[in-house]
């Protein structure tokens, strides 16, 4: 780790092959998923650097029609650069879209069993509601097939009012 920042900012195309190179199974291509649901609107897409080195990605559906509107998805730290505070820097940089956007407040679903998030989630100020919600989870082989999936997730909120 060195003492240079992280910054995090709105995905760009020059940013896609960095980013597709990382990918466990590029054949599924997520980051140009993501940065496709970007460019189409409501929805942002961002990316945590330190120097040019990507340390993750996070995106956030601001879409009206989602019932979680806006909704923190996706949140993927690089397992060599976890625990160095880039989940936190792009958490803040998309709750302060949302802020931009007018919106006060932001959830997340997340696994209930999921014993690694939950605790960060929690650090970042996030709190259960008590509500679930159904859903599908699609998961790339390293043959690039497809299956999706179900899972009960729980819903947690954070208040951008309190900041």
């Amino acid at each position: 780790m060195t003492d240079e920042p992280i910054t995090v900012r709105l995905c760009t195309a020059e940013d896609l092959p960095a980013l597709h190179a990382r990918e466990a199974h590029p054949s599924a291509r997520i980051a140009q998923r993501h940065f496709d649901l970007a460019a189409a609107g409501d929805y942002y897409y961002a990316v945590a650097f330190r120097g040019d080195v990507p340390l993750g990605t996070c995106a956030m559906d601001a879409h009206e029609h989602n019932p979680l509107c806006p909704e923190l998805m996706n949140l993927w730290v690089y397992p060599d650069a976890r625990r160095q505070g880039a989940a936190k820097a792009m958490t803040r940089f998309l709750e302060g879209k949302a802020a931009e956007r007018g919106l006060v407040e932001v959830f997340l679903r997340v696994d209930p069993n999921n014993e690694a998030a939950i605790p960060m989630y929690i650090g970042l100020d996030y709190t259960p509601t008590g509500d679930h919600a159904v859903t599908s989870y699609e998961t790339v082989a390293a043959d690039g097939a497809v299956t999706t999936t179900e899972k009960t997730d729980a819903i947690y909120r954070k208040s951008l009012l309190t900041r």
